[in-house]
C-alpha cells in the first residue's frame, strides 16, 4: 500500500465548501443574511447569562453557531417556527 500524497496550497485553495442551508447565505452586500424574526437572540442571551464555558466565564457562541441558532429559532410573522428539522455536523473540536 503507498502513502497518500499531501495535498499542496493550490489544491486546497481549490477545494469549494459545500452550504447547504440559510446559515451560509449571504446579502448583496456581502454580510450574512439574518432572519428577521427569531427567538435566537433571546436564547444567546440566555446562554450568555446562565452556561459557562471551561474558565469559568460566559458562554461564547462562535459566529457560525449564533448563525445557525439565530436560523433555528427563527418564526414566521405569525411566531410559528420555520424549521422542524435540521442537521449541524461537524467535526470533533469545532464548538
Amino acid at each position: 500500500m503507498s502513502p497518500i500524497s499531501a495535498l499542496t496550497a493550490e489544491e486546497i485553495d481549490a477545494l469549494e465548501p459545500s452550504f447547504l442551508g440559510p446559515t451560509w447565505q449571504k446579502a448583496p452586500d456581502g454580510s450574512w443574511l439574518l432572519p428577521e424574526h427569531t427567538l435566537g437572540w433571546q436564547v444567546a442571551g440566555w446562554c450568555a447569562e446562565y452556561l459557562r464555558a471551561e474558565d469559568g466565564g460566559p458562554w461564547r457562541f462562535t459566529r457560525e453557531q449564533l448563525r445557525w441558532t439565530l436560523w433555528w429559532y427563527a418564526v414566521d410573522e405569525n411566531g410559528r417556527f420555520l424549521y422542524r428539522k435540521g442537521v449541524l455536523q461537524r467535526l470533533k473540536g469545532w464548538g
